[in-house]
């Protein structure tokens, strides 16, 4: 595309340029749309752009010539999409977004082939996805956390819940299917660091050595012949573990517990040290009290 009809394309307009230390929070204004919405019975705002920048949950602006706007918020969204249109189309979007000193410099407004829209409302920055003319933007539902995997690259939502009865590793992994999603694995150390944390959240009478299941049992090579092996494998259908995550510098691995009952699975537990994961039973068990459900998302 040549730079001429590139700018036939798409305008920018940047305004009310807000700085947070080295942040800069901007609106950044294209011929668009959303994708299968229309605005015919969209409300009027002269001040869409405005109204949006000023609002801490808005991320996007969506309106027309006749001044027909609808804003989207980012605790009311969780997937979004965005075609670029040309002039004569008579849409715009608006982005809200976030960039920083050190990659803009001057407080210009970037070329458009190295724009990075990022949302840093939420915990967690979240970056519009570009495909051909298609801006995507997904995220995880509620206060689900991302987590953003390498090896292979994928993002993971997840959450640790307490289920109103004790389960086994079985009926954990039911629980989670019933809702949709998995009983999730754990691919680094900082997942299973944050689960610890969050599951104290969900459960505030924490005791030392309750656990939550997640993904993972040992294979059954891991016999009476081989009874200290820690080959697990994962069936959520999207884990691939870091070495990190079952080293004794973050697990304890112990094979059967005090009275020598079998501890094929595995949870996250707080053993009041810096370790964050334990073998525990696989059977209905009155310290495993939870589990960590999740999904990927995309």
């Amino acid at each position: 595309m040549s730079p001429k009809l590139l700018t036939y394309f798409i305008i920018f307009i940047v305004i009310l340029i807000r700085k947070d230390d080295a942040e800069l929070i901007k609106m950044t204004k294209i011929f668009g749309k959303v994708v299968s919405l229309g605005l015919n019975d969209a409300p009027e705002n002269s001040g869409c752009l405005t109204t949006c920048y000023e609002s801490e949950d808005c991320i996007l602006a969506y309106f027309d010539t006749t001044d027909r706007c609808l804003l989207f918020n980012f605790n009311e969204t969780q997937k979004l999409e965005v075609e670029e249109t040309t002039k004569a189309d008579g849409f715009y979007v608006a982005f809200k977004m976030s960039m920083f000193q050190t990659t803009y410099q001057n407080d210009t407004c970037p070329s458009y082939n190295i724009l990075s829209l990022q949302v840093n409302i939420g915990p967690d920055p979240i970056t519009w996805k570009k495909s051909g003319t298609t801006f995507t933007f997904q995220k995880c539902i509620g206060d689900w956390k991302m987590f953003h995997r390498t090896g292979p690259e994928i993002t993971v939502c997840m959450q640790p819940m307490l289920p109103p009865a004790l389960l086994n590793i079985t009926q954990s992994k039911e629980y989670c299917e019933s809702m949709g999603y998995k009983l999730t694995g754990v691919a680094t150390v900082e997942e299973s660091k944050w689960i610890l944390e969050k599951m104290k959240v969900v459960k505030p009478d924490w005791n030392y050595w309750q656990a939550f299941y997640i993904d993972g049992i040992r294979t059954k090579n891991c016999s009476d012949s081989n009874p200290q092996c820690n080959n697990f494998e994962w069936s959520d259908g999207y884990t691939v573990i870091d070495d990190a995550v079952l080293n004794s510098t973050n697990a304890m691995l112990t094979f059967h517990d005090d009275n020598y009952i079998p501890e094929n699975c595995l949870g996250v537990v707080d053993m009041g040290s810096s370790l964050t994961i334990n073998d525990i039973t696989c059977e209905t068990f009155a310290l495993n009290v939870g589990l960590v459900c999740g999904y990927k998302l995309y």
